[in-house]
């Protein structure tokens, strides 16, 4: 992994590239995780011959810039990265919340995007995540986003007490602390937290979804206790010719926790979105 620093308007953006050529993977990770969550996904794409870049959004603690921030903020940043960076087309991923961030920022590339892809994404058509951890975590966030004063208590309820592991369902530890960063932070960069979920939720995600225009995919799982599974078969329905993968088990970070079975799934799509693009082989 290699790092970069990215301008976006005002605001300098700490982005990751895991590869060295195109074609391009632009991952709008999660709002709070920072770029080390993505080593081993990036070191899987790079396998299939695919170049992992992504960046830490605003929101993020030790994210620059206001605590006040947008969808279009968040949009303009994945074009920000790609244009510093030289990288001409890409294919788009976001998981969880980043989905959101992924999907207009699709919409916005036009013909420089090769394909769209949402893992897990908290693509919101009810209004809430639909699942019990999800629900809670924006609860939250909407709760300190409508009132900053409130965020001194919602951080002495989330923050850490060693129980953390057992609550994610993910025995390792590492993964763990990347997964809990939001909240082993103090009420300042929780109430950043908030505010970058919060701007992942204005938006008609029924609308959004109708504009895609390139070949899309919706991944999701039953056991996810952060997003419903629900969200990518509405979303799915949307897009004309979108593939659709629900996977029974796996939860909500079989991202991380089976990097190489993920970024299989995700190579074999984007090469395949490629190759219907070129049109048929030459003889």
């Amino acid at each position: 992994m290699r790092t970069e620093t990215v301008r976006s308007g005002e605001v300098t953006l700490h982005a990751a590239v895991f590869g060295d050529d195109e074609p391009a993977v632009l991952f709008a990770n999660a709002v709070g995780m920072e770029n080390a969550l993505l080593a081993g996904l990036g070191e899987q794409f790079r396998a299939h011959g695919l170049n992992l870049i992504t960046w830490e959004l605003r929101g993020s603690p030790g994210a620059e810039g206001p605590a006040r921030v947008t969808l279009d903020d968040h949009t303009a940043d994945a074009l920000a990265v790609l244009e510093a960076l030289g990288i001409t087309r890409a294919h788009v991923v976001g998981w969880c919340t980043g989905a959101s961030i992924a999907l207009f920022a699709t919409c916005a590339l036009a013909e420089r995007a090769l394909s769209f892809t949402s893992v897990d994404g908290a693509l919101l058509f009810t209004g809430t995540p639909g699942a019990r951890l999800g629900n809670a975590v924006f609860d939250m966030c909407a709760k300190i986003s409508a009132d900053s004063d409130r965020a001194g208590f919602y951080h002495d309820v989330v923050r850490p007490r060693g129980n953390e592991s057992a609550v994610l369902g993910v025995p390792d530890e590492e993964l763990t602390r990347m997964l809990t960063r939001p909240y082993r932070q103090d009420v300042e960069a929780l109430t950043r937290f908030a505010f970058g979920i919060h701007a992942t939720c204005d938006y008609d995600p029924a609308a959004a979804c109708a504009q895609l225009a390139v070949p899309s995919q919706f991944i999701a799982r039953e056991d996810d206790e952060m997003v419903s599974h629900r969200h990518a078969r509405r979303a799915a329905e949307l897009v004309a010719g979108a593939k659709l993968s629900v996977i029974p088990t796996g939860g909500h970070y079989a991202l991380f926790t089976d990097s190489a079975g993920a970024a299989g799934a995700m190579a074999a799509f984007m090469h395949g979105a490629v190759r219907r693009e070129a049109g048929p082989l030459a003889r």
